[in-house]
Formats: C-alpha cells, structure tokens, sequence
C-alpha cells in the first residue's frame, strides 16, 4: 500500500487509507491527549516518560496523612501490617490495570463502555474528574495551611487565592508535554525530602517521641489491619487512574510498568514509605497536633524548616499536576458523551481551577473521611466487575465503539446495586457498626458475584449487528490510518467503524455523535 491511497472493496464504502500519522491530528491531540480516542504506538511515551508522569501520585501529602490516621486507629504494629497488605493488593490490581492499558491503547473510560454499556460508561469519567477534584481542593488546602503556618501571616483564604494563581501555569502540560519532565525532575527532591524530615525530627526532638496518639481506638470489632486496608479502598480511584496514565506505554516496556510504574515498586514508595514517614512526623515533630492533616504539615516544617516548605510546595505541585491532568481528560470525556460543544483540555484545567478555590472554602478537612467513605464503595464497585471482565475475556480484545455496544448493559445495574448497598450500610454505623465498616469489602464482593452471575447468563454489553467492514478491508489495524468522513481527519484504524447504512467510516469521537 502507498504512503496514501483509495481503496474500495465494496461498492458503497469508499476508505481513505494512509500508513503515516495525520499532522492535524498530531498537533491536536498533543494537548488534548487522545481524550475520545485510541493512542497510536507513534504517539508513545518512552518507559521513564509514563514513570516521570505517573509518580506525581506518590507524593500525594494525603500517603502521609493516611499512614498516620491508620495508626491512630489501630495502633502502629496493625497499621504496618494493613498497609503492607494494601501494597500487595494494589501491585496486583495496578500492574492488571497498566497491562490493560498498555496493550490495546484505550483510557478508562473506552475500557468501561463493554462494562457499564456506552451511554451508562458517561458516570465512569464523571466519578474520576470528581475525585481529581477532591484531591486537589484537599492538597491545595494543605499547601495553603503550610504557607500560612510558615509565614503566619494573612487568613487562610488569602492563601488560598496564592496557591491556586500559582499553580495555574504548571497544571496544563499533559503527558505528552512537560508533565511528564516537571515530575521527574521533582521526584527526588520529594523521596529526599520526606527522607530527610523524618531523619533531622528525630535528631532534633528525640527518637523518643510521643506515641499517644497512636493508641488503638476501639471500632467496630473487625481485626485493625483490616480497617487499615478498607481506609485505603477510599483511593480504588487509582486504578481508573492507572488506564488513563498507561495507554501511553510502549508494549516492549509493558513488563517495566507493571513492576516499576504501576506495581510492587510504586506502591512500596506511595503507600509504604509515605506511610511510614507520616507516622514517625506526627509522632516526633507534631506531638501537640495529634493526628490531623495540617499536623503533617506542620511536623514537616518543624524538622526542616524553610526547606521543608520547599519540600511541601513540591509535593503539592507534582500531585496537583496528576489532580488536574486527570480531572481535566475525564470531564472532558464526559461532556462529549452529550455534546459536540465542549472545552479543550487546558480549558477543563481553568475551569477546574476556579471550581476547586470555590471548594477549598467548604473546609475539605471536615467531611474528608465521609468522602473517601463514599468514593470508596462506588469505585470498588466498579473494580470488582472489571476484575471479574478481566477473568471472563482474557486476551479478548475490548470493544468500544459506540454502535456495537447497548446504552446501557447489564453491568450498568450491577455498578448501581452495589453502590447502593454500600452506601446504605454507610449511613447505619450505630445500627449496623460490623457491616458499615465493611460496606466497601461487600460493595466489592456484591459487584464480583452478581456481574459474574450475569456474565453465566449470556448477558453482555455488545450489540449483534452489522459486518465490520473496515476491520474486514484493514489488515494492519494498528498501523493504518483511515479517514474519517465525519470530520475529515485521519485516525488509526483500530478505533474506526462505519455508519449503519455502511457507506461512511468515521472515527471514534464522530461515531458517539452519530450514534442513534
């Protein structure tokens, strides 16, 4: 096949074929980064790129917090022991995930349309960008708290008003720009920095410290490290997460990534080491806080002082950058759900910007536990049937395209019974004190069994209808590119299908728009 020729292999269907990527669609979607679409193996990012990107997540100030909470809970030898079960759930759970993405090029939200059905999979990107949002009013808030406790000078909200014009410039790179490059450059002055702040606390205040707060709390009688582990089923949203980082990945470097990138090896340092650190901070350098988010804070300034606030400041800037790239790609995602009218992506990020300084006045910290409590169960949910998909369709390759799957599938109603149920045990902890602690372990057991149930019954998201034509006419799926008669650009061939009177090929994007 040339560089660029027409071929007809049936009369009514006329395909624009080229073998080189489309200059408009590159320079589009360098910043828009494939948000509706397949990412071809050209627009790969090297195995450090999808590292350097990906590991803004470790350095969330919420890992320190979390480590120190699940102590104060269940005392620190529990903690320890939930965590390092988290580590190994994640691992397994992250490097599936990576594997997923990786291989057939498609975000979280693609993956979940043979899940949820096409119109359904529209709450799947509204559920990521509203965590992205969470997490960022919350880290913003923490770096706000830092510069006032530093300073100790102006209200609050003064800081607030600091923190988000500042971060405005470095939240648009995305992972094909300098996202990617701003984080790896700031991974080490992060890892050193925590290192350094537990190590100077304990010279400075004694090793000794005061370990009071670390008493365990009487709950509601399930073993502690099994609090721990349910605690960390609030950030399941990972995972989603991890699809729309890893689509970027070259296949050569798959077994990197499900190691490195998103395994065993990051979560030691997100989970692990941030909790860890989070512990010895609040204990030696935060006594008097207790264990609260800005007592983490505070303990980091307390052992390194001005550099501490170097520390903090870097670590919100590489967790916010995550915060905002995510949230921005999966609203973007949810409103071409139903309009054609949409914003690009760097326009999500100033949109989600102003939306988060208007949350960060609601006090975040004040209703984090019943947030992460709810996220929890909807997105454990959601995990559990694509465990389950993943155990049913090994090797089996996704379908995504709008015209062969139902609006709404069988899945749909699994997610939403689930979640229910979750949330329904969430809001009787004095009746019910056993079952609402667990409501996320039996949203995600719940989610397993009855998408499994529905699977042995034959029912699926996929529609029976007409004959692939372009898939039948393509031999090179991945390398050939094909013109979309919708609106004029070239895309791979993977992602493209025809209309149903078979006479027009059109890309994925034009085809959620035509779909009837």
């Amino acid at each position: 096949m040339n560089e660029s020729e027409e071929v007809s292999l049936r009369p009514d269907l006329q395909l624009k074929l080229s073998t080189v990527d489309d200059p408009r669609v590159v320079e589009r979607q360098l910043h828009e980064e494939y948000t509706n679409h397949f990412v071809p193996t050209s627009a790969r990012l090297g195995k450090w790129g999808v590292f350097s990107g990906w590991s803004s997540i470790a350095s969330a100030m919420a890992f320190l917090y979390y480590g120190a909470l699940s102590a104060s809970l269940v005392g620190v030898q529990q903690a320890i022991i939930g965590i390092v079960l988290v580590v190994i759930a994640y691992s397994i759970l992250g490097s599936k995930s990576a594997r997923e993405a990786i291989r057939w090029g498609l975000n979280s939200t693609l993956l979940a349309r043979e899940l949820f059905g096409y119109r359904a999979a529209a709450l799947a990107p509204l559920l990521v960008a509203s965590a992205g949002v969470y997490y960022a009013v919350f880290e913003s808030s923490v770096l706000a708290v830092a510069l006032q406790s530093f300073f100790r000078v102006w209200d609050v909200r003064v800081w607030y008003a600091i923190v988000i014009a500042g971060m405005l410039p470095l939240m648009l790179g995305g992972m094909q720009t300098w996202l990617n490059k701003l984080n790896g450059i700031s991974l080490p002055v992060y890892f050193f920095g925590i290192l350094a702040a537990v190590i100077t606390a304990g010279f400075r205040f004694g090793w000794e410290g005061n370990w009071s707060g670390f008493e365990p709390t009487p709950l509601s009688g399930i073993p502690g490290w099994l609090t721990v582990f349910i605690l960390y089923m609030g950030v399941w949203i990972l995972f989603p997460d991890t699809q729309d980082a890893a689509r970027f990945g070259q296949p050569v470097d798959a077994k990197f990534h499900e190691k490195v990138s998103f395994g065993w090896i990051f979560y030691l340092v997100a989970y692990l080491f941030n909790g860890l650190a989070g512990i010895f901070i609040v204990a030696l350098a935060a006594p008097q806080d207790s264990v609260t988010e800005s007592g983490v804070v505070r303990g980091v300034i307390a052992a390194l002082g001005v550099i501490g606030l170097i520390v903090i400041i870097v670590s919100q800037v590489r967790i916010n950058s995550a915060n905002f790239y995510f949230a921005s790609v999966n609203m973007e995602r949810f409103v071409a759900h139903f309009s054609r009218r949409n914003l690009s992506r760097r326009t999500w990020v100033i949109v989600l910007l102003g939306l988060v300084f208007v949350l960060m006045f609601t006090n975040v910290f004040s209703y984090i536990a019943l947030a992460l409590a709810w996220q929890a169960v909807l997105v454990v949910s959601w995990v559990g049937i694509m465990i389950v998909h993943w155990l049913l369709d090994r090797n089996k390759e996704p379908e995504f395209r709008p015209a062969r799957l139902k609006a709404v599938a069988p899945g749909f109603g699994v997610w939403v019974v689930s979640s229910v149920l979750g949330i329904m045990l969430l809001q009787f902890p004095m009746q019910l004190p056993t079952l609402s602690a667990l409501a996320p372990l039996i949203s995600l057991a719940f989610s397993m069994l009855l998408y499994l149930a529905i699977r042995k019954a034959g029912l699926t998201a996929r529609r029976s209808g007409a004959a692939d034509a372009v898939r039948t006419q393509v031999s090179d799926l991945w390398g050939t590119r094909v013109g979309c008669d919708g609106c004029g650009l070239n895309y791979v061939a993977f992602e493209m299908d025809t209309t149903r009177s078979g006479d027009r090929a059109l890309c994925l994007d034009c085809q959620g728009h035509t779909r009837s």
